[in-house]
């Protein structure tokens, strides 16, 4: 651990270092939360003498009040006592993200490799990051990602051991187990100068009618999410740019040369510096998602399930480390 410069073993504070405990910042945490001592005592399953005396014990630790104790009514946080809370969240919501990070780490075998096949843009956009995030927590893990020309050869790759995780857009294979989505919200983006941010709700389907559009390739899924908004809105599509690849079509609206319906992470970046604006339309998001798989008859290795949890998706509980929500059916 280290400490700030200086003389920092001053008597106040190693009395502080010395006496302060989780269980005693989780007591007032939820003490302040519930309200009362009543209340606190039964969440946390305690005499309310006890709680009392875990709070009594805060007060002379601190040499300060905490509480404005009012009888009958709720217990009202001194100005110290706001400040105390305030580290106990940020202590405890670390003490949360050290735990999920052991939990990931027991266990794991050393210099290992975590092989990741995709079909899809996810590795620009999602998969990079994952990897500098299980660089940091896992170190000893190797991870290999390998980008494939299609959903058939990701599937293959599993099927016949050379991959951990498949990430492939839908529908899922029924034969292969499926652990996670990942979901992607589309939304409409032009220029930040384009004449349609300023147009009037009304007048944006007359602008779009006439407007060119950068979109997926025929015969794609994502294309007919955008051709069926597009057919609901009652606009035309005027395509000048197909494309399997979504950097071609983040290309063609940063340089003003068409319209795009695209995922908001590939354009992060740009929304940050200003340089696209979404544009609010009816019908939109449009949700599309992706699907995480692995080999058939065969047990997830602790190192892929680390790396699941670094993904920004919906993990199945059994394999993730939180708790995670059901996964919504995508469109």
């Amino acid at each position: 651990m280290a400490f700030p410069s200086g003389n920092w073993r001053h008597t106040s504070r190693q009395r502080l270092v010395a006496g302060l405990t989780f269980d005693q910042m989780f007591t007032f945490q939820t003490l302040a939360r519930a309200g009362s001592f009543r209340a606190a005592a039964a969440e946390l399953a305690l005499t309310q003498p006890a709680v009392s005396q875990r709070i009594r014990h805060l007060e002379r630790l601190l040499g300060c009040t905490l509480l404005e104790r009012r009888q009958g009514s709720r217990s009202e946080l001194t100005a110290v006592g706001r400040e105390l809370l305030a580290f106990a969240e940020e202590v405890l919501t670390r003490t949360d993200r050290f735990h999920h990070r052991l939990e990931r780490m027991k266990d794991l075998p050393e210099d290992s490799t975590v092989t990741v096949v995709s079909d899809s843009d996810h590795i620009k956009h999602l998969l990079v990051g994952a990897v500098m995030a299980m660089k940091e927590t896992a170190p000893s893990v190797r991870v290999v990602i390998k980008h494939e020309p299609s959903r058939q050869a990701c599937t293959q790759a599993l099927s016949e051991g050379r991959a951990d995780l498949g990430i492939c857009r839908y529908p899922a294979p029924s034969e292969f187990p499926a652990l996670g989505t990942i979901e992607e919200r589309m939304y409409l983006y032009a220029r930040s100068e384009d004449r349609i941010h300023t147009l009037p709700q009304a007048d944006r389907i007359a602008y779009l009618a006439r407007a060119e559009f950068a979109t997926f390739a025929d015969g794609m899924r994502s294309r007919e999410l955008v051709e069926r908004w597009a057919e609901k809105v009652s606009v035309s599509l005027h395509v000048v740019l197909e494309s399997r690849g979504l950097e071609a079509m983040r290309t063609y609206v940063t340089r003003g040369l068409a319209l795009a319906v695209l995922p908001e992470f590939c354009v992060r970046e740009d929304l940050r510096a200003g340089l696209l604006k979404a544009v609010a339309a009816p019908g939109l998001p449009l949700l599309r998602g992706a699907v995480i798989l692995s080999p058939p008859d065969r047990e997830v290795p602790q190192a892929a399930r680390v790396f699941l949890g670094m993904l920004p998706a919906k993990v199945e509980s059994s394999l993730s480390p939180s708790p995670r929500s059901t996964a919504p059916v995508l469109v």
